[in-house]
């Protein structure tokens, strides 16, 4: 992996120190950067300052509803990769939340499968943003060098 990439992890009310630990050791394991965000006032402002995040973003987030957060994180970085932890199995709800954008859905990690999920959700995350990365160098490569030769 090239560069490391930011990955916010928004804090609830509820994770253990241990937990949100754990959260940050996975995400370093997967070669992103943690970045804890306590409300949506802190996540706007880190989205704007990154190129390619990854969210991990916590149904009970802000107290606000886990839908309208992933449309406001979306419309503020349209690049955001946001993994959704919630503990549910709302067909119904799951499918609302794929379409207003997340990249995957993982259980709230309280045991070793459901690290072992999130690491691979991280891990697939982290590794598009980077294969993107690549398509975006190519691309400014392509269009410098024709820039030169018409130029």
């Amino acid at each position: 992996m090239n560069s490391t990439l930011d990955v916010l992890i928004t804090r609830v009310e509820g994770r253990t120190a241990t937990q949100e630990e754990q959260l940050h050791q996975l995400v370093s394991q997967t070669g992103g950067r943690p970045l804890g965000v306590a409300n949506l006032a802190e996540a706007v402002s880190a989205l704007r300052n990154c190129n390619q995040p990854i969210v991990l973003l916590s149904e009970h987030f802000d107290r606000s509803s886990a839908l309208e957060m992933i449309r406001l994180l979306r419309q503020c970085n349209r690049r955001v990769r946001i993994i959704l932890l919630a503990d549910t199995d709302n067909v119904s709800f799951l499918r609302q939340a794929r379409s207003a954008g997340i990249f995957y859905h993982a259980l709230e990690p309280r045991s070793e499968e459901d690290l072992a999920e999130l690491k691979l959700a991280l891990h697939s995350a982290v590794e598009q943003c980077h294969e993107q990365q690549q398509t975006e160098q190519r691309e400014h490569r392509l269009w410098r060098h024709l820039t030169t030769a018409l130029g």
